[in-house]
């Protein structure tokens, strides 16, 4: 998955602020899961369960990702072109699916309070690795069409 961020990162960065952001965000996303699934270079070594602080920490950034992209992202393919429109239409469904699968990850983990309630934890990891990556396969598309329109209409100024 990080292979295939840098190759977004080169196609597509730089078009726009709301393209960097969003994969910088993408970026942090993806470290965070390495370093909770204790994946190298992020994670570590040996076999042991991360601590519940940082498997909070990875569902709020897996909160905030899932809202920038539905809230601003969409928001802004959906209203900033008619192709735009069509495209979140034939993709939204799609992306809906993911939402609610990270959504359900969401909500086992983001209050748990001991470790004893993270055993669990590997096995839907494993699962949600593969939500993530339909995921991104979908926004990647979602990038591509942004940065088309970007770059076909030259717009210099900012997104917010």
């Amino acid at each position: 998955m990080l292979t295939k961020l840098e190759l977004a990162e080169q196609k597509w960065g730089g078009a726009s602020r709301l393209i960097d952001r969003w994969l910088h965000n993408r970026r942090e996303l993806l470290s965070q899961y390495f370093k909770l699934a204790g994946i190298p270079p992020y994670g570590k070594h040996e076999k042991s369960l991360p601590g519940v602080n940082q498997v909070h920490l990875f569902c709020e950034h897996l909160v905030d990702y899932i809202s920038e992209c539905h809230f601003r992202v969409i928001n802004q393919i959906m209203h900033s072109f008619p192709e735009g429109q069509k495209l979140t239409d034939q993709l939204l469904p799609k992306l809906l699916e993911t939402t609610d699968l990270l959504l359900d990850f969401i909500d086992k983990y983001a209050e748990v309070e001991n470790d004893d309630m993270l055993y669990g934890l590997d096995e839907d990891l494993a699962a949600l690795v593969n939500t993530l990556e339909t995921r991104l396969q979908l926004e990647d598309r979602l990038l591509q069409v942004l940065y088309t329109y970007r770059i076909q209409r030259h717009e210099t100024a900012p997104v917010l």
